[in-house]
Formats: structure tokens, sequence, C-alpha cells
């Protein structure tokens, strides 16, 4: 499983360039997107900066409330640095699968959590080419993550119900 997820991670990372048809520079095409962000102490910043993000966001801050803040917080650190291409990182949590499938994610908490992590990459200061990079790898997981039985139509379709 662990091997799938390596997959489908370097695969996102491998084919961003085309998506977003951007050329670097080519001592940054050689560094990892872990190494551009900043490395080890910088990604642990945005890691934290993320979930301090999420913690107060009001569509998400629900789903930390009775959660391991330190727990939670080490393995988004592990699965970013394992999708950025951290030299030697390991990721030791569930596939994204397994870890969300009885969350009944939807569409607008997931589009939170990802403006969450942009808001943590820009208060970070991270440039554009690196944001485009993270952002694709989070739509490469977005499928694991969200119930697709929970629709943004679903959700408009109850708060009509209400009325």
């Amino acid at each position: 499983m662990k091997s799938k997820l390596k997959i489908l991670l370097t695969t996102a990372l491998l084919t961003t360039p085309l998506l977003f048809g951007s050329v670097q520079a080519h001592e940054d095409a050689e560094k990892s997107l872990f190494n551009r962000l900043g490395g080890e102490d910088k990604v642990r910043v945005i890691v934290e900066d993320t979930y301090n993000n999420h913690i107060t966001n009001p569509i998400i801050k629900g789903r930390f409330v009775d959660s391991d803040h330190g727990r939670v917080k080490e393995k988004v650190y592990e699965i970013f640095a394992l999708a950025t291409g951290a030299e030697g990182a390991e990721y030791t949590g569930k596939d994204m699968k397994t870890t969300h499938r009885t969350m009944n994610i939807n569409e607008m908490e997931f589009n939170a959590v990802v403006d969450d992590v942009m808001a943590a990459l820009d208060k970070s200061d991270v440039e554009q080419q690196e944001k485009n990079e993270v952002l694709a790898i989070l739509w490469s997981v977005r499928g694991d993550i969200v119930n697709q039985n929970i629709t943004t139509q679903a959700l408009t379709d109850q708060d009509d119900d209400s009325e």
C-alpha cells in the first residue's frame, strides 16, 4: 500500500511541471521540492502553520478538537516530506484512503484544507512554482480523501431543504 502511495505521489511530482508549463533553472530542477521549500526546518514551520490554520478555520476546526495534535503534525510532516522528495523520508501512517474513509470529508472541507496549506506556504514566502507543485500533490490525493457521495450540490440541496 505504501509503495502505491509513493508511486502516486512520485507521478504527481513528475507531472506537475507539465501540468503548469513552467520552466525551472537547471539547479532548481536537480533539487527536490522538499529542498526547494527549505528543507526540514522550513517544512516543519509550514506544517505547524498549516495545522494552526486548520484549528482556527471554521469549516474544519471541529475535526481537530479531539485529535492528538503532536501526532497529527508528525504524520502530516512525514507524508509531506515523502511527497515532496525528502531524502530518506518515511511515512509511518496509514494510506490516505484508509485514514480518511470513515471521516466523510466533503469538497468544501477538502478545499478548506487546501486553502490552509496555501496560506501557510504564502506565510513562508514560498515561490509560485513550488506552490503549484504542492497544489498538484494535494489534488492527486483528493479522490482518496473526499467522500464522492457528498458533493457540493448535495450540501446545497440540504441547505435548501432547511428553509
